[in-house]
């Protein structure tokens, strides 16, 4: 990250890093690519449907949008 980045960008980029990580331990994720076999074949775990709108409604409340359009709020 650029030292000169916006301070609300930089806590938010470090926000949704947090969200990812804890997300993929919860649900003991190790392809986060939406795959029907993972990336690597059927031997990675991969986030069901349901799992992945999840993590994006999470994300779009960490950036300021609305959950279920993901239209900005402000």
């Amino acid at each position: 990250m650029a030292l000169d980045m916006d301070p609300e960008r930089r806590r938010k980029l470090m926000e949704l890093a947090r969200l990812q990580d804890e997300w993929q331990e919860r649900h003991q994720l190790d392809d986060v690519e939406f795959t029907p076999d993972g990336a690597d074949g059927d031997q990675r775990r991969t986030p069901t449907l349901e799992q992945q709108w999840e993590y994006e409604r999470r994300a779009r409340e960490i950036l300021g949008q609305d959950p279920d359009t993901g239209l900005y709020r402000d």
